[in-house]
């Protein structure tokens, strides 16, 4: 999957922008403050129509501006698309090659983009919820029934919650609800299961490379009641010895929005044992290793490394350029790299100006 072309119209701090881009690695060099992560942003936004910075849509919207637009073509081996967002206050709509997008969940499929932004440093040692996150968007994008799985969790959960803030709940309703969220979750569960597996057969690999050296890493799920044969009786009996406590507190306390998952690196969890440094490290190697579990080719999808480098030493800069050489198309946000057949695009001033072709 390629990023051809990226055309901007007051959004962030640009006015007016047109670029096109290669494949292999994009660098997007410049100041801070310049404007590179606006341009990164840009590029993440086509996958989910969604900021990895914001939860709102108006900082999107260049000042004094009612409206943003996005338009982008993209590749995929012989096909070709053309994509269109525009971004109002309040409302956003999206085409596709000219014709309204049904379903914004469909764009995660459409242009698929790995991101990975200054705040995962902290994927292990923050909330739990920034884990879930990564899982339902990962498999949401490999998966449309996933997707359609988790959408109606969050209802039939959100209608849970609501009942149970209720003066007097009805308890049989309250049973047909859990008995609900219990047949979404054994398949759910399952998802998350397999997804973990296949992403650590290649997550140790990815880690090695980054640092240089062989390194042990594990992922460790927690679900809420262990998957497999009789998923559906050890859930139900989660669900009633929490009951009294859901109650009393008004609020669902099991389930598969409670999960999480732990990094061990080398024998450790890495969030209690690990450095600042291996947990950059640690977070960057999950972020990168879905690509490897996808087997087209064309299907492969675009990286976006926002300020990745900035807290590497040399080596460690060297062995990351490395491993990008097996990814299709990345952009790479820094204040200054030389990268061998990268093509350069300069960020200054409100302006982005992509060099002559492979920086010369």
């Amino acid at each position: 999957m390629t990023l051809t072309r990226l055309r901007l119209l007051n959004f962030r701090n640009y006015e007016s922008l047109d670029l096109s881009f290669d494949e292999g690695v994009n660098a997007v060099l410049g100041r801070n403050g310049s404007g590179k992560t606006n341009l990164a942003e840009a590029v993440h936004y086509l996958s989910l129509a969604r900021s990895f910075r914001s939860s709102d849509d108006e900082p999107l919207i260049r000042h004094g501006c009612e409206t943003a637009v996005l338009e982008a073509e993209i590749s995929e081996g012989e096909l070709r698309r053309t994509l269109e967002i525009e971004i109002g206050k309040g409302a956003k709509r999206v085409k596709l090659n000219g014709k309204p997008l049904r379903r914004l969940s469909e764009l995660s499929r459409l242009v698929n983009v790995l991101l990975f932004c200054p705040s995962d440093v902290a994927l292990f040692t923050g909330s739990p919820s920034e884990r879930r996150n990564f899982l339902d968007v990962s498999l949401s994008k490999q998966s449309s029934d996933y997707f359609r799985l988790i959408s109606r969790y969050g209802a039939t959960l959100k209608e849970r919650n609501a009942l149970l803030k209720q003066a007097q709940p009805d308890l049989a309703l309250l049973d047909v609800l859990t008995d609900q969220l219990i047949d979404l979750e054994e398949p759910l569960v399952s998802y998350r299961s397999l997804f973990l597996s296949n992403l650590e057969s290649t997550l140790p690999g990815v880690l090695s490379r980054l640092r240089g050296e062989a390194t042990g890493a594990e992922l460790i799920y927690r679900p809420f009641v262990k998957p497999g044969d009789g998923f559906k009786e050890r859930a139900k009996k989660a669900y009633e010895a929490s009951k009294e406590s859901d109650l009393l507190h008004r609020s669902t306390s099991v389930g598969v929005h409670r999960e999480d998952f732990f990094f061990r690196f080398n024998g450790k969890d890495v969030a209690t044992y690990g450095s600042q440094g291996e947990n950059r490290m640690a977070a960057l190697a999950l972020k990168l290793s879905p690509y490897y579990l996808i087997e087209k080719e064309e299907r492969k999808p675009i990286c976006v490394l926002d300020d990745v480098t900035s807290e590497l030493d040399a080596k460690k800069i060297e062995n990351l350029l490395a491993l990008l050489k097996d990814f299709h198309q990345t952009f790479l946000t820094t204040t200054d790299i030389t990268i061998e057949n990268a093509t350069y695009i300069d960020v200054a001033s409100n302006k982005a100006t992509r060099r002559n072709e492979h920086g010369r």
